[in-house]
């Protein structure tokens, strides 16, 4: 078995075993209706890794290793430069969460290590190329708390240009946490959806474009309990692709409020194509705003009167249709 080291990517990785208990914890929350942007460490970032770095928000996850194991439950990740995760130099150490299973990816946490609880998830290449995405949150702060997402690809290129655009599907995953505008519970949940990604090469002139979409979303609780209720669409708004790099450049993310059809939630995502060919894209999104018409079925997590504010970090590997 090895371990891969991905450098330094911040805000992926589902984090934070938690449940609507009382979080008194306060510090470092994030206002409402943040648009988080890419950033970089600069000690840590490489062509082929990328990780949302934002201190200010409090996205400052800045290194991911995850090793594989004989199976998936013997399967470990670690995580550096989250605060109170009981390992103060090597970053924490997570798990595979007992009993949780999504259809799509890995659900871990840092139980065994104690201290704040972090919940993490991982998407990797179901072909085997080693394309992978993950985020990381916890629920114990009063605002969004502490929390990351990274990407990472074996090699970057792009498919050959031609008239027609190139489609990709694949599997998302993501952690969302709830916060509470008044009163003292938050809450930590998981998504599952699929990524619906779009890409022409010919326009725009110089650079091609790149949008998509996150479909069929659905909600969990913590402990992979199905949530009732489809989720609304995460909208990857249309961008340019550096095409040198082979990674998306300046991407905003959005849902839409069902009501007054005004954008409800905002953020931003990185893709990066995966492959000498680009057969692959992985990536990341984060989207933060109200959601108290865009989540049919939205019921407030133990029973408080005004949480309607949510931030959902998530990745995503989608492969390139015929």
């Amino acid at each position: 078995m090895y371990a891969r080291i991905f450098g330094i990517l911040s805000i992926s990785f589902l984090a934070a075993c938690g449940g609507g208990g009382s979080n008194p914890i306060t510090g470092g929350s994030s206002d409402d209706g943040v648009v988080t942007t890419p950033g970089a460490d600069p000690n840590t970032q490489s062509n082929n890794t990328a990780f949302l770095f934002d201190p200010a928000n409090l996205l400052t996850a800045n290194q991911f290793t995850f090793t594989p194991g004989a199976t998936a439950a013997g399967n470990s990740i670690t995580i550096n430069n989250l605060p109170f995760d009981n390992v103060s130099s090597q970053g924490g150490s997570y798990q595979p969460r007992a009993g949780v299973i999504l259809p799509s990816g890995q659900v871990f946490d840092n139980a065994a290590a104690g201290g704040d609880p972090y919940l993490a998830v991982i998407v990797q290449s179901p072909s085997g190329t080693g394309a992978l995405a993950g985020v990381v949150a916890t629920d114990v702060y009063q605002g969004f708390g502490y929390g990351g997402a990274y990407i990472s690809r074996p090699s970057s290129g792009l498919p050959a240009t031609r008239p027609a655009a190139y489609t990709y599907t694949g599997a998302y995953n993501g952690v969302r946490v709830i916060r509470q505008t008044a009163g003292p519970n938050n809450a930590i949940q998981l998504t599952t959806g699929t990524a619906n990604i779009t890409v022409d090469l010919q326009d725009f002139d110089l650079t091609g474009a790149f949008r998509g979409f996150i479909t069929g979303r659905q909600l969990f609780d913590e402990n992979g309990n199905p949530i009732p209720g489809a989720l609304a669409p995460i909208e990857l708004v249309i961008t340019d692709i550096n095409q040198a790099t082979a990674t998306t450049t300046g991407g905003t993310t959005r849902t839409i409020n069902t009501t007054t059809g005004a954008n409800a939630q905002s953020g931003s995502y990185v893709g990066m194509f995966s492959g000498p060919n680009g057969g692959e894209i992985v990536g990341y999104i984060v989207v933060e705003g109200d959601l108290s018409n865009i989540d049919p079925n939205f019921v407030v997590p133990g029973g408080g009167v005004s949480a309607v504010t949510g931030r959902e970090v998530g990745g995503f590997v989608a492969v390139q249709n015929p």
